[in-house]
């Protein structure tokens, strides 16, 4: 048996059984040698590989993204066998989607409300939880057709 400098091959090479392994040539471990040195792992510019921390379940997420460097028939036959819209798709998407959502409309209202952009000025507005005259009038509201008012409500409040 040849000895391989090779450390992917090693790896796939020490997983097939010593029964088979034993069956093969010299030449048939240089061909297979060789395939797998032709095949060169290519860097994307980007490879952003994240491991998810929910307990109970060992999740992962792996967005690569550059050139497209196959050829046409491969992209081809890799979009048959490969769908787009699975039900895991979907659901992936659709809670990027919400958390993209709640954290722009959290980062858009803490953006208005810290820049000064919201008017201060005040509104009149009834307060619901009043429901007694003595009681509206004792923490300076105004009583009026049945209902306390507070004179300067703020929008933001």
């Amino acid at each position: 048996m040849i000895k391989h400098d090779d450390t992917i091959f090693e790896e796939v090479f020490t997983k097939i059984s010593p029964e088979i392994a034993d069956t093969f040539t010299n030449e048939q471990l240089e061909a297979i040698k060789t395939g797998f040195s032709t095949h060169r792992w290519v860097h994307h510019p980007s490879d952003l590989r994240i491991s998810v921390p929910i307990p109970g379940l060992k999740l992962y997420l792996v967005i690569l993204a550059g050139p497209e460097r196959r050829n046409s028939q491969i992209t081809r036959s890799e979009k048959s066998l490969n769908t787009f819209w699975t039900p895991s798709n979907i659901l992936f998407f659709l809670m990027v989607f919400i958390i993209l959502a709640i954290s722009g409309l959290t980062t858009f209202s803490f953006v208005f409300s810290s820049s000064g952009i919201l008017p201060k000025s005040f509104y009149p507005t009834s307060i619901p939880w009043i429901y007694k005259q003595s009681e509206c009038e004792h923490t300076g509201r105004n009583w009026r057709n049945g209902k306390c008012w507070d004179n300067e409500h703020s929008p933001t409040f």
